[in-house]
């Protein structure tokens, strides 16, 4: 299979340093390992401090791909773990990302995402092939026009510090790239994303509050709670949903707005073109619900299992949070035969996606979206700013769904609208 972006990356040598420090985040270290592959990741410090090295590292990494947990709660601390780097090392064939997204309320062809990278090319083809630097910082931010900005710039170094006892609960700074985030408070309620980049001629902040607990892939489960999505691919939503601030200066145009907001982290411990068949992830607000989807195709899985996780709150209440394939239903929309054909192959276009949310005795959370590209490489990635609309009805699933309309025969409840930021991975050929 050939991708547009080269999967051949230089390797060069260096270190990662990370530190856990028994105290505030300027004590005295209590121990300090020399690379990041000796650190334990089923520690529980009162807080850490990550200094991740540029360059890759020639080293086996190891993923934490579950927490220990107690009852239907995450404590503070496992909380706070959530948002850490959740791998040893970062040699050339893993991944781990922090994802920050916004979208207008009123007008979804504003957006704007911002992505904090730990990963080469060769794991993650989607970057830069020529850069040595394993740590970059991604911006993309659309307007109202039609026009989309997209920029990255290259870290000499990050740090990620966070947990109970440190200045800050959780904090990432990729060096001499003007990104940065921070979260205030130990409940992780509230993030600012900050950029001041004078190379790419953007300055501003995006802002998320919410008092939603993080979703996890499989919800929360007592003893040990699972972070793997998927066979090799973790993912949590530590935001499922928030309020959005944005208000950047992007080459002379102002872009500010109020909508949906969404924050995650992604990880591997392998390259993502290794797993991936197919990937359908979105998150959105439409009416007074907050939903997330996630909906997975493994490369090369005899069993053709279907890996999902459906998120679905209410004026702030769970509905649903949980990775049953029975609760949820994506597919791919479109006039054209191919943009509609599930499974999808590579090059298959959609001009939206149907999903279909059992919420028990709530009944069927039903919607279509659609929107204005705003990412990707034209075949095997994109990524859509664009619009919710749908239903809740007490019917069954409709398998044999009107992909141009939601509804139906069905006793409905209420017709619903709202903003939404989704995207499609495709990679089978």
């Amino acid at each position: 299979m050939h991708i547009e972006a080269s999967l051949s990356r230089a390797l060069s040598s260096g270190l990662i340093i990370y530190t856990i420090l028994t105290g505030k985040a300027s004590a005295i270290p209590a121990r300090t390992w020399n690379t990041r592959a000796d650190v334990p990741l089923d520690s529980t410090a009162g807080s850490w401090n990550y200094a991740i090295s540029s360059h890759v590292q020639n080293r086996p990494a190891r993923a934490r791909f579950d927490i220990p947990t107690t009852g239907s709660k995450l404590d503070t601390q496992a909380l706070l773990t959530l948002d850490a780097p959740q791998l040893s090392a970062i040699n050339e064939s893993v991944f781990d990302w922090w994802y920050f997204d916004a979208v207008s309320a009123n007008d979804s062809r504003e957006s704007l995402t911002v992505t904090f990278f730990t990963s080469t090319a060769t794991a993650f083809p989607w970057l830069p092939s020529n850069e040595s630097s394993v740590l970059i910082a991604y911006v993309w931010a659309s307007f109202a026009n039609g026009s989309v900005f997209e920029e990255y710039v290259p870290a000499t170094i990050a740090r990620v510090v966070g947990g109970e006892d440190a200045n800050s609960p959780n904090s990432g700074n990729w060096s001499s790239t003007g990104f940065s985030w921070a979260a205030p408070k130990d409940d992780l309620s509230q993030y600012e994303v900050v950029i001041s980049s004078e190379k790419l001629q953007i300055d501003g902040r995006l802002g998320l509050t919410s008092t939603l607990a993080p979703h996890l892939p499989c919800g929360i489960t007592s003893e040990t709670t699972t972070l793997q999505i998927a066979p090799h691919i973790g993912w949590v939503a530590l935001k499922p949903d928030a309020v959005g601030q944005v208000d950047i200066n992007v080459k002379g145009s102002r872009l500010q707005f109020q909508g949906p907001a969404y924050h995650d982290k992604n990880w591997s411990d392998r390259p993502f073109t290794d797993s991936v068949q197919s990937w359908y992830w979105g998150h959105g607000q439409i009416g007074p619900y907050s939903v997330v989807w996630f909906s997975y195709l493994a490369l090369d899985d005899p069993s053709a299992t279907t890996y999902v996780s459906s998120y679905v709150a209410r004026d702030g209440e769970v509905l649903v949070s949980s990775c049953n394939s029975s609760i949820l239903t994506v597919r791919p929309t479109g006039g054209s035969e191919n943009g509609a054909r599930y499974p999808p192959q590579a090059g298959d276009v959609p001009d939206g996606f149907y999903l279909e949310f059992d919420l028990g005795n709530e009944g069927w959370l039903k919607a279509n979206v659609s929107g204005t590209r705003i990412a990707g490489d034209g075949k095997y990635y994109f990524r859509w700013a664009g619009d919710m609309t749908g239903e809740v009805s007490q019917s069954g699933a409709d398998q044999n769904h009107d992909t141009n309309a939601v509804g139906g025969s069905a006793k409905t409840k209420s017709l619903l609208a709202g903003s939404a930021i989704f995207e499609q991975f495709v990679l089978a050929e």
